[in-house]
């Protein structure tokens, strides 16, 4: 019987290429380059200093220049992997595609991986939250209470989306701002669900469920992110790397795939969380 036959090279960009597809928190994150490090190091995420506001310039006065400076946040560089075995039997003889399923279900591990790392870092570091009213419910006034904290800098344009859990999807099924057709921020097609998305708030700034790491299970409430651009950052060390292990004696290949990456918040005020326990 002829065996499996993998082509690493292959098989990895495959998975690649998924895991862009299935992310859903961290396709809203920069791309801040190749990583340079290894697993265990922490590496530094630059973030900006704001400058101070201007003055009140006076005759014969000098400016005083205002040196840029940087802050840093440390971001831990992190290794995920997962194997699979394929059995030239199943593959060759049996129903279905048992290279693809491991493809596609490698994938989608390495993709919620990365999304959960970045909700952690986002957990431990934004400062601007929002308290809601119900553990599992998010209504019209509370996501405008989450804007309002952004103060005057609320263009569409600034941010990127809004994560919540699937479970608050028909909270906005109900809000009119959301899917009333006389409202001037509904977007016509919004209920309808594509790669995630939703819909548009506000008109043009998507919605789109995720439900890695936005359910706190041990007090039972839900967390939604409304994420400004920019605000997030991931940094991979290379591609989903694949290598195969053939086990002769079993008629067997072992297909062992492992993804390493650093991410995280780039800027701490670029994220508000929404949750009724406020630490």
């Amino acid at each position: 019987m002829a065996q499996v036959t993998i082509v690493p090279e292959v098989y990895s960009s495959m998975v690649t290429e998924k895991v862009k597809g299935m992310i859903k928190i961290s396709t809203l994150a920069k791309d801040l380059g190749d990583l340079q490090g290894n697993k265990g190091d922490t590496i530094t995420f630059p973030m900006f200093k704001a400058l101070s506001d201007a003055v009140l310039m006076q005759k014969g006065i000098a400016l005083t220049p205002e040196e840029l400076s940087q802050t840093s946040s440390g971001k831990k560089i992190v290794q995920y992997g997962k194997g699979v075995r394929v059995y030239d039997m199943d593959s060759l003889t049996a129903l279905g595609q048992w290279v693809e399923n491991g493809i596609e279900q490698q994938a989608r591990i390495m993709a919620h991986a990365l999304d959960n790392e970045m909700v952690k870092d986002i957990d431990a570091n934004a400062i601007l939250k929002v308290s809601t009213a119900n553990a599992k419910a998010l209504t019209d006034d509370e996501l405008m209470a989450g804007f309002a904290m952004f103060g005057d800098e609320q263009d569409n344009g600034e941010f990127s989306g809004i994560i919540v859990h699937s479970m608050l999807a028909g909270q906005f099924y109900k809000m009119d701002s959301f899917i009333k057709n006389t409202s001037t921020t509904a977007n016509a097609q919004n209920g309808q669900v594509v790669n995630g998305c939703i819909g548009y708030y506000r008109g043009t700034i998507p919605v789109i469920l995720s439900d890695v790491n936005t359910y706190d299970t041990t007090l039972n409430e839900c967390k939604s992110y409304i994420i400004k651009t920019n605000a997030l950052g991931v940094m991979p060390k290379r591609d989903v790397l694949v290598e195969p292990d053939r086990k002769a004696d079993l008629k067997a290949t072992d297909i062992y795939a492992d993804y390493i990456f650093a991410c995280g918040l780039i800027q701490k005020d670029g994220v508000c969380i929404l949750r009724k326990t406020i630490a």
